[in-house]
């Protein structure tokens, strides 16, 4: 990762850039191994959003400030941005493959956008949740068939 907050002559110094991790070959990781994957990642940044952190001091802050952390936006295929954010990969879970309705995908009938119930994400943490904290394998496997997410 690099900071765009940085001139754009120093965004890939070494001392400017944040190595997130490797991702091992030769195939990409499955669903649940980039859980694992992405783990050291998200726990690094919620510490930077929530409390943030205290430098002690900068060019324009000689007292020092609190700054704040975020990824905005997160760049990469379509593939990677379903599996980063818990969805079923395309075609690999027939009728929800959509991140943004319920409209199931084996009904082609319907093409009235506005009658598609949306996906909230209140929802979607819901499930993920449940999925989370499922006892076993068996019950998070029915989770992700239901409802497309883990």
């Amino acid at each position: 990762m690099i900071c765009n907050n940085l001139p754009v002559h120093s965004h890939y110094s070494i001392e400017n850039v944040y190595l997130a991790g490797i991702i091992p070959g030769p195939k990409e990781p499955s669903h649940d191994q980039i859980n694992h994957v992405l783990s050291p990642l998200v726990d690094d940044l919620l510490k930077g959003w929530s409390p943030g952190l205290q430098l002690t001091r900068t060019a324009l802050h000689p007292l020092g400030c609190l700054v704040r952390c975020a990824v905005i936006p997160l760049v990469c295929d379509m593939l990677a941005a379903r599996k980063t954010a818990g969805f079923a990969g395309l075609g690999s879970h027939p009728g929800k493959y959509c991140a943004f309705c319920l409209q199931d995908g084996w009904n082609t009938a319907n093409v009235d956008v506005s009658s598609w119930r949306r996906r909230t994400w209140q929802e979607h943490v819901a499930i993920a949740t449940l999925w989370k904290n499922a006892a076993t394998e068996g019950i998070r496997q029915q989770i992700y068939t239901t409802f497309g997410i883990r």
